[in-house]
């Protein structure tokens, strides 16, 4: 096997990508790592203004990045949001699928526009997203892709505890076997598909957990804390990088063992 620095394993400077979700919480993290380690970053996010500070923050770090709004459930924007990159960064070599809304019915009460909500944003979102990318990738023989999960989806006492109900619990599920499938697809063409799925996180989205709630997640975490958005950035960042080349169509938990317990 060819010799090579340490360095040049983890090197990402020049490369594009795009996260979807990025005005804010895990998203936002993902966005700050990857340009961090010199990608230039596309914010696509519905929510515009979070997007911009979020460029900002990268811009003022010595960056390179756009923030372009983008609804993920309309096929049509997504292909828009991915045609933009194309024109200003001539390419795209990672894509992280992190545009996700909660749900918190249970089944006897959910609503088919509950349902619709969820499954467009949090499967369908990551599917368009994914077919608008995957052919350009295709052309150049390489990318990879990163779907964010939900260890909780595993997990139905957490689930229905405090984040989020059976809607949103079965669309991260699905987003696993989904991760598998397009894995399989994309492998003859050098591209690698995984997905994260983070424990529960210190996020915007998880602002309104009560305190209860609090209190049984750090009781039953083995290393005694919440994660933060930081916590499931750098394994995007791992598996967006020439070291984990040999990693695909897997699902990496990161719960701070939680999962192990539960």
């Amino acid at each position: 096997m060819k010799s090579r620095k340490v360095s040049e394993q983890f090197d990402i400077t020049g490369k594009v990508a795009i996260v979807t979700g990025a005005a804010s919480g895990i998203g936002r993290a993902i966005a700050l790592d990857l340009a961090k380690f010199g990608a230039n970053v596309v914010i696509a996010d519905i929510a515009l203004e979070g997007g911009r500070a979020v460029a900002g923050e990268i811009k003022s770090a010595g960056g390179k990045a756009i923030a372009i709004k983008t609804d993920v459930t309309d096929r049509k924007n997504v292909e828009r949001t991915v045609g933009k990159t194309i024109d200003k960064f001539g390419r795209i070599d990672i894509l992280v699928n992190d545009a996700g809304v909660m749900s918190y019915p249970m089944t006897l009460d959910i609503t088919e526009a509950e349902l619709d909500r969820i499954f467009d944003t949090n499967l369908k979102g990551a599917m368009f997203c994914s077919q608008a990318v995957a052919r350009h990738m295709i052309g150049q023989k390489s990318g990879k892709i990163v779907n964010i999960g939900s260890s909780p989806s595993s997990r139905g006492s957490v689930c229905n505890l405090s984040s989020g109900g059976p809607a949103y619990c079965a669309s991260k599920g699905a987003i696993q076997a989904f991760t598998r499938v397009l894995a399989m697809e994309l492998a003859p063409h050098g591209i690698n598909v995984n997905a994260v799925a983070p424990g529960t996180t210190n996020t915007p989205m998880h602002a309104g957990l009560w305190e209860a709630a609090v209190a049984y997640f750090q009781s039953s975490i083995p290393l005694g804390r919440l994660a933060e958005p930081e916590d499931i950035a750098d394994v995007v960042l791992f598996l967006v990088t020439d070291a984990a080349r040999y990693i695909t169509g897997q699902t990496i938990h990161v719960n701070g063992g939680q999962i192990m317990v539960d």
